[in-house]
């Protein structure tokens, strides 16, 4: 992988940068617009980006289907702060063989329970102020 702890990738297109752009509908246009011209491993549409979104903040979880990086998908979620807001955000990721679409549906939950966990140590309850 290409991703290193520290390195700057684009928001649009990695799992965490979808996860902290979750409540931001407002920023998902430009951000994706902004960061078009950097190069990413598909060729998604903007229409299939800003679709995608409004999915992942229904649920909570976001994915990078290897927007990022080929051969490379993720599960994102959140992690809040005591008022709510969205401050990091934890991931897992692996190679297609070992992150096929019923592996990441199966990591979505335990993602987001984990996150939850981290989230309510953090002084959230549950609740956005």
């Amino acid at each position: 992988m290409r991703s290193r702890v520290g390195q700057r990738l684009p928001l649009s297109r990695t799992g965490i940068g979808k996860a902290l752009l979750l409540v931001t509908p407002e920023r998902w246009e430009a951000t994706f617009d902004s960061e078009s011209p950097v190069e990413q491993a598909t060729h998604q549409t903007k229409e299939a980006f800003l679709s995608r979104m409004k999915t992942y903040a229904s649920e909570g979880i976001a994915l990078d289907l290897e927007d990022n990086e080929p051969g490379i998908r993720c599960v994102a979620a959140p992690i809040r702060d005591g008022s709510g807001q969205i401050i990091a955000a934890i991931s897992m990721s692996a190679t297609n063989p070992y992150m096929l679409d019923e592996r990441m549906k199966a990591l979505k939950s335990v993602m987001g329970s984990t996150a939850a966990q981290i989230s309510r140590k953090l002084g959230y309850s549950g609740k956005t102020f």
